[in-house]
């Protein structure tokens, strides 16, 4: 074989093995996103049927919803600090002193689980400074 061949021959199969990693591209962007919608099916599903042993929590703040676009699938005996930790860093909430923890504007104790302040099913935690108070 000539080195000319060789070369147009080296040249062929780059060009294929171009297209086929370019297909392959393609195919991996398209499972994942057959992933994601499938991860995105679990959680919608798992928010809205809560277990016994689970609730589905949104934590609400004046920097936004956490987790963002759906629940979180946490179990009922868990600490309402712990999820009020995650969304203090996913938000970057730097200082959360003296913030109020409510549920249907009723307080509750973060250090408790959420089975200990009486909470079940869907629950949106509304987590913020104290209102300041009083006017003339």
């Amino acid at each position: 074989m000539e080195p000319n061949d060789e070369l147009q021959q080296a040249e062929a199969h780059l060009k294929q093995a171009e297209a086929d990693l370019e297909a392959g591209r393609t195919l991996e962007r398209a499972a994942d996103r057959e992933v994601e919608e499938a991860l995105h099916e679990i959680r919608d599903v798992e928010s809205h049927h809560p277990d016994s042993n689970h609730l589905a929590v949104e934590v609400a703040t004046t920097s936004g919803f956490y987790p963002e676009g759906h629940p979180a699938r946490v179990p009922i005996n868990q600490p309402v600090a712990d999820e009020l930790a995650r969304a203090a860093k996913a938000l970057e909430l730097t200082d959360t002193t003296g913030w109020v923890v409510t549920v249907n504007k009723r307080i509750i104790e973060p250090g408790l689980s959420y089975e200990a302040n009486g909470l079940m099913g869907c629950v949106v935690i509304d987590w913020g400074p104290a209102e300041g108070g009083g006017g003339v």
